[in-house]
């Protein structure tokens, strides 16, 4: 594992969670205005990678609510780029305390947290953003991932919200289910799955190499976040079609704390976290209406031709598809220890329960 050596200094002690009423360089810090919630001094690094965007305006939203509510004695700093970690060891980092908190993604490396991936499984019944809160908010408690992931010394704090999935690519773009046999697409979790069952060679990169990939021909296409994904890495600069409204599903990213680090929080800030996560997740779904507004007159004005999945081949798709692959799922996970069934009878039924509300 290759952690940065800033964040190889946090875990030796270079940057610790509390201070003594300093902030950085020894300068002392002055009290603006009374806090709403009074605390110790907390300081937290949260490694991300790639650049400030859509899937981070949550989290964003979170942090700002949680200084201003502390008067800046909590505070939580994003570190983007990958400078404490590379995406794929973030849950290692947490694990061995090197920051206090990280974003990962299950479909980098789907064997060390495989209950969340029920949450990547394509064509799941989440009708809108306000849904994908609710239903990952509640099998994100699930006691079953809430120890899977304490074994990475890992505890939820928020999903990174993400809207449905759709594939942009270079090239001809396809006009049939036919078409896209032999396509090389980055598709991963249940959706790439379901991309294999039509015939697509699927391949996983981190985000920040899919435009190179894209470039050099590596790959025809990429599955992603639609819109704020797309133009985050640029990948509409290089395309020449896109699909539109095919429900693929979403894949999950998780925010979350250290377990050692969010225990440690007195319970005033704990219970501050609960009270700012709703108006979080809000101002990231205005902000994702803000984002396609922008980028769909972007890939209007750059001529992006609109595919669409027909009907029948929808139908067809899901009986090729979708119950084999919720089945295979289940079925590995029993082979894991797990009651695959039962996780993925909570997520259909909190997805009920959303879609009813």
């Amino acid at each position: 594992m290759k952690l940065r050596n800033k964040a190889l200094l946090v875990a030796c002690g270079m940057v610790t969670a509390v201070t003594l009423g300093f902030g950085v360089g020894g300068t002392v810090v002055t009290t603006a205005q009374a806090a709403e919630v009074d605390g110790p001094k907390v300081k937290w690094l949260l490694s991300t990678w790639g650049k400030r965007r859509g899937i981070m305006e949550g989290m964003e939203s979170f942090s700002e609510q949680i200084s201003k509510a502390t008067d800046g004695n909590f505070e939580i700093s994003l570190q983007y780029g990958g400078v404490l970690s590379d995406p794929k060891e973030n849950l290692d980092g947490l694990k061995i305390g090197a920051f206090e908190a990280a974003m990962f993604c299950p479909v980098y490396h789907p064997s060390k947290t495989p209950a969340i991936t029920a949450l990547d499984l394509a064509f799941l019944p989440v009708t809108d953003l306000e849904a994908r809160v609710k239903v990952h908010e509640g099998y994100l408690h699930n006691p079953a991932v809430l120890d899977e992931l304490a074994r990475w010394n890992a505890y939820p704090l928020m999903t990174g919200l993400m809207p449905n999935y759709e594939v942009m690519g270079k090239g001809e773009a396809p006009e049939s289910l036919a078409d896209w046999n032999g396509l090389r697409l980055n598709a991963s979790g249940g959706i790439g799955d379901l991309m294999k069952t039509i015939g697509v060679v699927t391949t996983t990169v981190p985000a920040p190499e899919m435009y190179q990939s894209l470039e050099k021909g590596v790959m025809d296409g990429v599955a992603f976040p639609y819109t704020y994904a797309f133009a985050a890495y640029k990948l509409h600069e290089l395309s020449s079609w896109r699909t539109e409204k095919s429900s693929l599903g979403s894949l999950t990213c998780v925010i979350a704390a250290s377990k050692q680090a969010y225990e440690a929080l007195p319970q005033q800030y704990k219970d501050l976290i609960d009270r700012v996560k709703p108006i979080a997740y809000q101002h990231q779904i205005d902000t994702y209406v803000e984002i396609d507004e922008k980028n769909e007159k972007i890939f209007e004005e750059r001529g992006l031709e609109k595919v669409h999945f027909s009907e029948e081949d929808i139908l067809k798709i899901r009986e090729l598809a979708v119950q084999p692959s919720w089945d295979a799922w289940v079925a590995a996970r029993n082979a894991e220890g797990l009651d695959g069934q039962a996780l993925l009878d909570q997520v259909l039924s909190l997805a009920k329960e959303a879609n009813n509300n």
